[in-house]
């Protein structure tokens, strides 16, 4: 745990060193969001009720610019629980391991230059879906795909990145570690690594598509393909889809923002094909309805509520929960 602090502290270091740029031109800001949860869930099978505390933990995200050409991001989660605290242990056991999760999100630094940088370090594989670019404090495991409940996108590597002068348009090739690895960068076979390529655009209208193509070694190649179009004032549709060789999945969600305060939602999918790593047998679907509450203006403090019903889990959830998102500016 002392080496990544150590690494991290080099590279942020590094880039002071080498910045020419005034301190005006520095950011830094803190970003804490504790979430509170508790799921209850009903197996019909066995007619048992049981329970767990869902995506109960604590996030911290500190991200900035170091002058003109430089910024960096990191992000955790300080515990975890679930069903128990032997889940925050396992956190910071597997530290140096890609194929558990472990406390630390994503650790990272790069250089910009014009309209291209390269990012180097911790980072999320980029998808091509809305579920996986969401933060995990904003998502519902309960409601997203095998894929995103079961593949570990959190790897090291790097990446390079262009942004149109207008930042509607995105590109990104990435190159990353991939979980069958077990300890970054412990294979010297260059197969056993993830190569994507990721894009967005987003039009005047607010429409915005997002994809990757790619080839990852516990899954194979696999194309991956998020929409999303507002369709009213207050409506909006999401669709998100992975196809792979041998595993398919595809989610429609539709929300609708009721004034300032509230927002509903209704979200369906269904996972099929036979993965081994991804937990995926045969086919499976989901569909569940959700709501949110902000009793603050500024949406910082979100209480929500869903109800589920999981066809592979055989279980019908009903979930409630408490997020805050406390924004700082540390410099």
């Amino acid at each position: 745990m002392k080496r990544l602090f150590v690494l991290f502290a080099f590279l942020l270091l590094s880039c002071a060193f080498n910045a020419q740029d005034v301190k005006a031109q520095w950011e830094g800001t803190l970003m804490i969001v504790p979430r509170a949860e508790y799921s209850p869930y009903f197996v019909p099978e066995s007619k048992l009720w049981s329970h767990n505390f869902g995506q109960t933990s604590l996030w911290t995200v500190f991200d900035g610019n170091l002058g003109e050409h430089f910024s960096f991001s990191f992000a955790n989660h300080w515990f975890n629980y679930y069903e128990s605290f032997d889940d925050t242990k396992a956190l910071y056991k597997n530290t140096w391991r890609t194929d558990e999760c472990n406390w630390v999100d994503w650790a990272n630094i790069s250089v910009h230059f014009g309209q291209f940088s390269i990012t180097l370090g911790k980072d999320y594989i980029h998808l091509g879906t809305f579920e996986n670019d969401a933060y995990d404090f904003d998502s519902h495991g309960v409601m997203n795909s095998l894929l995103w409940n079961n593949y570990q996108v959190y790897q090291w590597g790097g990446s390079l990145n262009w942004t149109s002068s207008d930042e509607s348009t995105k590109l990104m090739l990435q190159m990353t570690t991939e979980q069958i690895m077990e300890k970054p960068f412990a294979s010297k076979r260059l197969g056993d690594y993830v190569y994507s390529l990721f894009g967005s655009h987003e039009t005047e209208e607010g429409l915005i598509l997002m994809g990757s193509v790619g080839h990852y070694p516990s899954i194979g190649w696999m194309g991956a393909l998020g929409l999303q179009l507002p369709v009213a004032d207050v409506l909006t549709v999401q669709g998100d889809g992975y196809l792979a060789g041998n595993y398919i999945a595809a989610s429609v969600k539709l929300s609708a923002t009721l004034g300032d305060h509230f927002d509903l939602f209704a979200k369906g999918g269904f996972d099929t094909g036979e993965n081994e790593v991804l937990d995926a047998v045969k086919s499976s679907v989901y569909c569940g309805l959700g709501g949110y509450w902000f009793p603050l203006r500024n949406r910082d403090l979100r209480v929500h509520a869903l109800c589920v019903y999981d066809a592979y889990g055989h279980a019908l959830t009903i979930s409630g929960g408490v997020t805050y998102a406390l924004n700082l500016k540390l410099f």
